[in-house]
């Protein structure tokens, strides 16, 4: 399935706009600040239901306007289905409502999240390698909820539990209720974080296997070093009286982490984020993405949109031709504020705003 045309009405900078796209590699050329980056943020909120830069849902309406519109027209062997998301302002509130609608038929956020699969990479992916925790967990969750919706129940439910079993813990221990009520979500927490750990291990030996059977030198020096901090009921039992002086629970997925170890550092410290070079941690980025794409064709048997915002920025000429070479299998959307890139991508819809 590929992506044929998009329509923006009130979404970001756009008041109204058509775009149409090669079933190939498509280059969207534009000075900073022209809506390059907003364009892609709209494709993905097709697929995922949310934005890929982590901000509200009221941003994403222009200024001033009541509702905003995002329309696509996908091209597959069956049914060619048409696409829309609205975001609705809640007139007595800061809220937006989302409604979802395939074939001008309104569908539940469930079937129509993933219809449009897509993989984004963009500068701000630099930071699964040297950023915080929480955005490689953001990341795992990104992979699994729109394919996945065991994944998704899990990680709604596994956060509810948390959130009571906090509450809790400080009622406990101010006397205020009983460690008894503890029950109900402890075992909530223990089912759900078996299910959440299973998905993220298993995604995570696939990417290694990935990485060991490139034929890219450098990617295939990769892996991914797994962090889980697995939950179990005698973990929580365990941990109950550390957990009741702190006034939270300790251990689970919540806590997880992982790192990008690569073979060319010979010390005992490979991780990359202490060592690897600007454009090594950005080629294990775009690595990682590649398998995230190889995963989502094994597991939906589907080929992704591959999204690229400004990825030409910090490669070198190697990398740029690596990017160029894995771009011809899938359809794939650059942007790019150099006018250089055409020269890079002679075979590519030009798209210039």
């Amino acid at each position: 399935m590929y992506l044929r045309s998009l329509t923006l009405q009130n979404f970001r900078s756009y008041s109204q706009a058509n775009f149409s796209f090669s079933p190939v590699v498509n280059l969207i050329l534009g000075p900073n600040g022209s809506g390059k980056s907003n364009l892609l943020e709209a494709i993905y909120l097709l697929s995922v239901g949310k934005s890929f830069r982590s901000v509200s849902l009221p941003k994403l309406i222009s200024w001033a306007q009541p509702f905003s519109s995002i329309r696509a027209k996908l091209f597959n062997s069956r049914d060619n289905p048409a696409l829309e998301l609205q975001l609705i302002k809640n007139p007595d509130s800061f809220t937006v409502s989302r409604k979802y609608s395939i074939d001008q038929a309104q569908k539940t956020k469930k079937i129509f999240s993933g219809v449009l699969k897509t993989v984004v990479f963009s500068p701000q992916d630099i930071r699964l390698v040297t950023g915080s925790p929480s955005r490689r967990r953001e990341f795992l969750d990104s992979v699994f909820s729109p394919i996945e919706w065991r994944y998704s129940e899990a990680i709604c439910q596994y956060h509810k539990a948390l959130v009571h079993r906090n509450e809790l813990l400080d009622q406990v221990r101010q006397g205020k209720n009983s460690a008894a009520e503890l029950f109900y979500w402890d075992q909530s927490l223990a089912k759900n974080d078996d299910i959440i750990h299973s998905h993220r291990s298993n995604f995570v030996s696939f990417v290694n296997r990935f990485f060991a059977l490139h034929t890219h030198p450098e990617i295939k020096k990769l892996s991914l070093n797994y962090h889980p901090s697995l939950l179990t009921l005698t973990v929580l039992k365990k941990n109950y009286s550390r957990d009741l002086a702190k006034g939270y629970t300790q251990a689970g997925n919540h806590r997880d982490d992982f790192s990008f170890d690569s073979l060319i550092f010979p010390g005992l410290d490979k991780n990359l984020a202490n060592w690897g070079s600007r454009g090594q941690q950005r080629l294990s980025v775009l690595a990682l993405r590649l398998a995230q794409i190889a995963f989502i064709k094994k597991q939906q048997n589907q080929t992704p949109v591959l999204l690229l915002d400004d990825i030409f920025s910090e490669l070198d000429s190697g990398h740029q031709k690596l990017v160029i070479d894995i771009c011809q299998n899938y359809q794939t959307i650059f942007t790019s504020a150099d006018p250089n890139t055409a020269s890079i991508l002679p075979d590519a819809k030009i798209t210039r705003l």
